[in-house]
C-alpha cells in the first residue's frame, strides 16, 4: 500500500507539473520581429511538448536548460525572456522534424535566433538606399557605357587541374571570349607556392582576360569564398562557376537572354524539393522561422553557377553575404542549410527581388559497369530546356591516377623489411631511415581506378544521360542517393537510380549520340597537362 501511495502522489505532482507549464505556456507570446529596436534577451531554457508540434501539450519532466543539446526528433521551442520588460517569448519552435539528424540545437543561442530577422532587416534596409553600391561598381557614366561582364571562379589547391580545363574547355573548345576574375585564399597558395605560379604565368602567356584576386580576410572559408568574390568582384554582370563545372557552349548569350535582362538574376534548381530533400527543407523546417518567411514550395537552389547583375541586386546581395558571415552561423551549426547553395534564393525571396528559376530539373550524367549505373555528374539547362552546364560534384577531375588512402610509411617499412627477408638477412626488424625513404619515393600507393585506352588518368565517366521526361510532371521527379558497390568504389555517391529505365518517369541517352560527346576526352586532356603544374613542382595530389 505504501508503494502504490508514492506512486499516486508522484502521477499527482505529475500532473501538477503539466497543469502549471500548460498555464504558463498560455502567458508566452510570439516573438515581435517586426520591431525595429533590438531587445536585450536571455535564454530561460526548453520546453517539451507532445504530438510532435510546439503546440502541442507540455511534457515538463523533458524540459532541459539552455546549455543542453535537444536530441532528433524533439519538439517543443525555447523560452527567452526581456532583460528589460521581463516579457517572455517562445522562439526556435520545432515540430519533430523541424532539424536533421546531424545539427546541433541549443537554446543558449535563442537570444540571437530571435534576433536574427530584425539584424538581416536592417542589412537590407541600409543596402536598399539609393547611394549604396556595392564594392567595385562604377558610378553610373552619363553616356550608358555597356556593363562590365564575366566569369567569376574561386580555386583552391586541389582543384587547380579542374578549373585550368575549363578556362582551356571555354577558350579553346567554346569560343568563349569573356574575362574571369580567379578568386583564391593566399593561405592555401603558400602551401603550392610553384604551382600556383604556373597557373599565373599560364595565364598571362596564353590567355589573357584572366585576373586573379586574393580573398585576404582571415575566415572566409569554403563556401563563404563564393560569396565572398560575387560580392566583391569587379564585374558588374557576373556569371560564375564552380572550378569543377563546365559549360557545354559558349554561356555568354546568357548576359542577353530574355529571363536575365527581365529579371537580373537568373538560379538553378538542385535534386531536391519539399517532396523529396536531403536537407530538410519543407514546410516543417526551422529555417522558416529563422528566415521570417511563410514556406515556400519549390526547388531548392544549386549553387554550381549563377548568373547575377551585381548593380541592380546589391540589397540582395548584401542580404546573402550578412546571412553568411553573421556569428553564430545558424543555418551551419542546425544544419539548417547546405552551404551556400540556398542563400541566394532565401535572400531575394526575402526582399521580393526578381529573378528567373530555370524550370527544366537537373538530368543526371554517369557511368554504366554492369547494368549499375552512377550518377555523379548534374546536368543544367538553359531556359529553353537544352543542356548548358556539366557540374561533376561528386567526382572531381583531378588530371593525376586516384590513389587509395594507405599509410605510406607503414607500407613502406613492411615492403623495406619484405625485401631484407628475401635477401635472408639476419636483421630484418632493423629498417633504416634509408629504407624506408627509398621505398616511398619508389611505390606509390595503388590507384582506385582502372586505366583508360587513351591513357589519361581521370576516369570516363560521361556515357549515359538520364533526364525527366518531357510528358513527366515536375512532382514525378524525384532522385536517390545510393552507392554502387562493387561496381563502383566504396564510398563513391551516386544519384540518379541504380538501374536505367527504373522509372517510367525518366528517358536515357548515351552520350555518344550527343553533340558534346568528345568534350569529356578533351577536359580530362586539359586537366592531365593542368596537373603538371604539381608534377613540376614536386607535389603530389591525393
Amino acid at each position: 500500500m505504501e508503494f502504490l501511495h508514492k506512486i499516486n502522489a508522484s502521477v499527482e505532482r505529475d500532473e501538477a507539473a503539466i497543469l502549471e507549464a500548460e498555464a504558463h505556456a498560455k502567458t508566452l507570446k510570439p516573438f515581435p520581429v517586426w520591431e525595429t529596436k533590438l531587445r536585450r534577451l536571455r535564454c530561460i531554457g526548453w520546453s517539451a511538448t507532445d504530438n510532435c508540434s510546439p503546440d502541442g501539450s507540455r511534457i515538463p519532466s523533458l524540459d532541459e536548460p539552455c546549455n543542453k543539446v535537444i536530441p532528433f526528433g524533439a519538439s517543443g521551442y525555447c523560452e527567452v525572456q526581456d532583460k528589460d520588460t521581463r516579457e517572455r517569448f517562445r522562439v526556435m519552435q520545432r515540430y519533430c522534424s523541424s532539424v536533421r539528424d546531424v545539427g546541433k540545437f541549443r537554446c543558449s543561442e535563442a537570444w540571437d535566433f530571435a534576433l536574427f530577422p530584425q539584424k538581416a532587416r536592417e542589412a537590407a534596409r541600409k543596402a536598399q538606399n539609393r547611394n549604396f553600391k556595392l564594392p567595385n561598381i562604377a558610378p553610373k557614366p552619363s553616356h550608358q557605357q555597356e556593363p562590365r561582364d564575366g566569369i567569376v571562379m574561386v580555386v583552391y589547391p586541389k582543384l587547380l587541374a579542374s578549373a585550368y580545363a575549363t578556362i582551356r574547355a571555354l577558350r579553346e573548345l567554346l569560343g568563349c571570349r569573356l574575362p574571369i576574375e580567379l578568386w583564391f585564399r593566399p593561405q592555401e597558395m603558400k602551401l603550392f607556392p610553384e604551382a600556383f605560379t604556373q597557373l599565373q604565368e599560364w595565364s598571362s602567356q596564353n590567355n589573357g582576360s584572366i585576373t586573379f584576386r586574393e580573398i585576404g580576410e582571415p575566415g572566409v572559408v569554403g563556401f563563404a569564398t563564393k560569396v565572398f568574390a560575387i560580392y566583391y568582384s569587379f564585374f558588374e554582370r557576373l556569371l560564375f562557376l564552380d572550378a569543377d563545372n563546365v559549360p557545354v557552349r559558349d554561356p555568354s548569350f546568357l548576359f542577353e537572354s530574355p529571363e536575365f535582362k527581365e529579371s537580373g538574376a537568373v538560379f538553378w534548381p538542385d535534386f531536391w524539393h519539399p517532396g523529396k530533400t536531403i536537407f530538410n527543407i519543407q514546410p516543417h523546417s526551422l529555417i522558416w522561422e529563422l528566415l521570417d518567411l511563410p514556406f515556400i514550395s519549390m526547388f531548392e537552389q544549386e549553387s554550381g553557377q549563377l548568373l547575377v547583375d551585381r548593380r541592380r541586386h546589391s540589397a540582395p546581395l548584401e542580404l546573402v553575404k550578412f546571412y553568411t558571415f553573421h556569428r553564430p552561423n545558424h543555418f551551419d551549426k542546425m544544419k539548417l542549410a547546405h552551404g551556400d547553395k540556398d542563400l541566394f534564393r532565401f535572400a531575394w525571396l526575402k526582399l521580393g527581388a526578381s529573378f528567373h528559376m530555370i524550370e527544366s530539373p537537373p538530368a543526371v550524367a554517369g557511368k554504366v559497369v554492369n547494368r549499375s549505373f552512377c550518377g555523379m555528374t548534374m546536368v543544367q539547362h538553359d531556359a529553353q530546356g537544352d543542356v548548358l552546364f556539366l557540374h561533376r560534384n561528386s567526382h572531381k577531375l583531378m588530371g593525376t591516377p586516384r590513389r587509395k588512402a594507405v599509410n605510406m610509411k607503414a607500407a613502406a617499412i613492411r615492403r623495406a623489411r619484405n625485401k631484407r627477408l628475401r635477401m635472408k638477412m639476419a636483421e630484418a626488424d632493423r629498417i633504416t631511415r634509408g629504407d624506408t625513404e627509398a621505398e616511398l619515393e619508389d611505390t606509390p600507393s595503388p590507384t582506385l581506378e582502372a586505366p583508360e585506352p587513351d591513357g589519361y588518368p581521370d576516369m570516363v565517366i560521361w556515357t549515359h544521360l538520364v533526364s525527366l521526361k518531357n510528358t513527366s510532371r515536375r512532382s514525378d521527379y524525384r532522385i536517390r542517393t545510393y552507392e554502387a558497390f562493387p561496381d563502383f568504389e566504396n564510398g563513391q555517391n551516386c544519384y540518379g537510380q541504380r538501374y536505367l529505365n527504373q522509372s517510367i518517369h525518366f528517358v536515357t541517352q548515351e552520350f555518344a549520340n550527343l553533340s558534346y560527346a568528345g568534350l569529356e576526352t578533351e577536359l580530362r586532356r586539359f586537366a592531365q597537362e593542368g596537373a603538371r603544374f604539381y608534377e613540376q613542382a614536386g607535389i603530389t595530389i591525393r
